[in-house]
């Protein structure tokens, strides 16, 4: 065991931790291991001493006196110690003896690889509920079942036994700890990631998580001295407010998370009543989420080790973010296509300072401009050597935080070696963070093997080096403080169902959120003498028994400018929907003009309540520009949801336009949110739309709302 892994074996001891043993066991036995070399088990057991495992190995089977040129026992009664760390590789039934054995003999943890369990139909489930019965009460701790194994290559433990794990050689130790949802996956990910260079520290695959789950593996790796960035592949979560938790204690001691999660888009959704129920998704919100918490999400799996890895070998570099990027291209179109991708990965390219544009310019070819992006590929065939040194200048400069070097051959050649080596040869002598960029070739070229000595991230391609770049400069953003809990909130009427708009904007007006002044008449009859109270252009709305939406059934009308066309507008409704049961008209004052925003809750069944912003009226549905952040909201992560569509654009001034009153706008969101999350237990949807923003200072106006509720308990 290393002396790192002795230190933080005494400190998980003294702190309870009940997983130091599944990635730093003193022992290992194999039940199920044969002669066959490519069973689970014979995989497991063949793979730790391959990679060198420092302790000892139990095969158990009552047919062999000894595998792999290893001594195999009987039983595990038979073993000389009782194992810290079992594999068990046998048929689902039979596993839970193998369990159970385990559990009377003291082991500390089990890995459970057999499939048939809750995935497998009722016969699964019922299994599954005694295999649960057997560990209730256990100090010992189970990864699985239906699990492809874990691994530390700094201690040789290599329990994967798909195909991929037969070619990985883990040669160099990283500092990157992998937790998959996916068997299959984590094989590929890792042996992709070693090939090019994304080498690994721990790895876990959780299976069905019985026990020991993803949460759970990213807190341990977090904790662990000898891991500076956490990758997590999600399917699904089956704790998400501890991944939550998991989150936030990764920002609080400086340890990046990274996640991809499969499954983003869903066949269909479930029917709702309002606007954001309608346009919040699972992976709207999780999305959401993992912006709030400084989750780094990569959107392809291929980018989830390569990302990691980077951060992590980012991690002793100078800070990426207090500068920009210098892009230093021998091709010209690169330079070009990476002014795109920057931007959208929020990258800035800044310019270079004088005093380095002079020096450049003392060194460069009249027809070669000296900027940033710097492309020098039309110099580099007169003299091989001016690629070194224009590099070596421009890296100097004060603006510049990170580097991006973009190849054009792959290197293969003497010539594009030459100038690869010249890149590594600068960068090396830099504390500024660098990436490499093959145009041609691929991440894995036997040629890029010096930089990935070198730990310097090879990238997949021009917009994977961008968003690399981008994910550590949101990273190293201070995070908002979180939202708090809100005072003086109105409680829910004690409804089932829809609350109806005259309750909701009595709710609205409880929390400080202005509504038009209104009277409500019981027929349309008294609908005449409402509009003469309120003097001057009225709106009529037709309350209906059941109705969310009254414009889609005609049940409004604007722009009434006399009590008897506030009436007749009545009248018209009843005569042209006798279907619907009335139960009156709220006849208000018509609000002047300003911005339209929409604000909506849904409760998400996983992360609670979330507060929708977007352009409001009939552009919520039509444009879906949208954002969504966690109730309760700061003011700053109410600001951020406005900057994130384009109904800040409208707000801050467009085109000469009056700026409006941002600030009352965000005082809305806040204290709505805190009404969401008061009221987590019972408000299921939530709709305030439009929001009429009026030009500084004069306030917001909610002209409609609606509001779905769960029983009361």
């Amino acid at each position: 065991m290393t002396e790192t892994a002795l230190l933080q074996s005494a400190l998980h001891a003294d702190s309870g931790n009940t997983l130091f043993s599944l990635f730093h066991p003193r022992s290992i036995a194999f039940i199920g291991a044969s002669e066959r070399p490519n069973t689970p088990a014979s995989r497991g057991l063949r793979n730790c001493l391959r990679h060198g495992f420092k302790g000892r190995l139990y095969p158990i089977n009552p047919k062999y006196p000894q595998l792999f040129g290893v001594a195999c026992y009987p039983a595990l009664a038979d073993l000389p110690e009782v194992p810290e760390l079992v594999m068990i590789a046998l048929s689902a039934e039979m596993t839970l003896n193998a369990v159970a054995e385990c559990k009377a003999a003291g082991v500390k943890t089990v890995v459970v690889c057999s499939a048939g369990w809750e995935e497998q139909g009722p016969e699964g489930v019922e299994r599954a509920r005694r295999l649960q019965q057997i560990m209730d009460g256990a100090q010992m701790r189970m990864l699985g079942p239906n699990c492809l194994g874990a691994g530390n290559p700094a201690e040789g433990l290599c329990l994967g036994y798909n195909s991929s794990f037969e070619s990985m050689a883990h040669v160099r130790k990283g500092r990157v700890g992998l937790v998959t949802q996916s068997g299959a996956m984590m094989g590929g990910l890792l042996l992709n990631g070693e090939d090019a260079g994304a080498d690994i520290g721990l790895y876990a695959h959780v299976g069905n998580a019985m026990d020991i789950g993803m949460e759970e593996l990213a807190q341990y790796m977090l904790e662990d001295l000898e891991i500076d960035v956490v990758a997590l592949m999600i399917e699904g979560l089956r704790q998400p407010k501890r991944f939550v938790e998991v989150a936030r204690h990764a920002l609080a001691i400086g340890k990046p998370l990274v996640v991809f999660k499969a499954g983003a888009s869903e066949l269909g959704r479930q029917a709702v009543m309002s606007h954001t129920g309608a346009l919040a998704g699972s992976d709207e919100i999780f999305t959401a989420v993992c912006r709030e918490q400084g989750i780094l999400r990569v959107l392809e799996s291929e980018d989830l080790l390569s990302t990691a890895a980077a951060l992590a070998q980012w991690k002793n570099k100078q800070r990426v973010g207090q500068g920009g990027l210098l892009v230093f291209t021998l091709s010209g179109g690169a330079a070009s296509i990476l002014a795109d991708e920057c931007a959208d990965a929020g990258v800035p390219v800044p310019e270079l300072s004088a005093s380095t544009l002079q020096k450049l310019a003392a060194i460069l070819p009249s027809y070669v401009k000296a900027s940033n992006p710097l492309d020098v590929g039309g110099a580099v065939f007169s003299d091989p050597e001016l690629p070194r040194h224009a590099l070596a200048i421009a890296l100097e400069d004060e603006a510049i935080d990170s580097v991006l070097w973009v190849g054009v051959g792959a290197p293969r050649d003497e010539r594009s070696q030459l100038w690869l080596n010249q890149a590594l040869d600068v960068i090396a002598t830099s504390d500024k963070a660098s990436t490499i960029i093959p145009v041609s070739g691929y991440v894995q070229e036997v040629g890029f093997e010096r930089a990935r000595a070198m730990g310097i991230p090879v990238a997949r391609s021009l917009r994977a080096s961008a968003q690399l770049n981008g994910f550590a400069r949101k990273f190293n953003q201070p995070n908002g403080p979180q939202g708090v809990s809100g005072a003086g909130l109105p409680e829910l009427p004690n409804i089932e169902g829809l609350i109806d708009e005259v309750q909701s904007k009595g709710l609205l007006k409880s929390l400080g959120i202005p509504v038009p002044e209104s009277r409500v008449a019981s027929s349309a009859a008294e609908v005449a003498n409402c509009a003469r109270a309120l003097a001057g252009t009225v709106v009529v709305k037709g309350l209906a028994r059941g109705i969310a939406h009254k414009s889609e059934h005609g049940l409004v009308a604007l722009n009434l400018g006399t009590p008897e066309a506030a009436q007749a507008a009545a009248e018209k409704m009843q005569a042209q929907a006798p279907e619907l049961e009335f139960l009156g008209f709220l006849v208000e004052r018509m609000a002047a003009r300003g911005v339209e925003v929409v604000l909506g809750i849904k409760r998400d069944p996983a992360f609670g309540p979330v507060l929708m912003f977007g352009l409001g009226g009939i552009s919520v549905e039509l444009f879906k520009d949208v954002a969504f952040g966690m109730c309760p909201l700061s003011r700053e992560a109410a600001r951020e949801l406005i900057g994130l569509t384009k109904a800040a654009a409208l707000l801050r001034g467009s085109r000469g336009q009056p700026k409006a009153d941002e600030e009352a706008l965000i005082d809305a969101m806040v204290r709505l949110s805190q009404f969401a999350a008061y009221h987590a237990d019972r408000l299921a949807e939530m709709d305030v739309n439009p929001v009429i923003v009026l030009p500084q200072g004069q306030g917001v106006l909610a002209l409609d709302a609606m509001i779905a509720c769960d029983a009361a308990p």
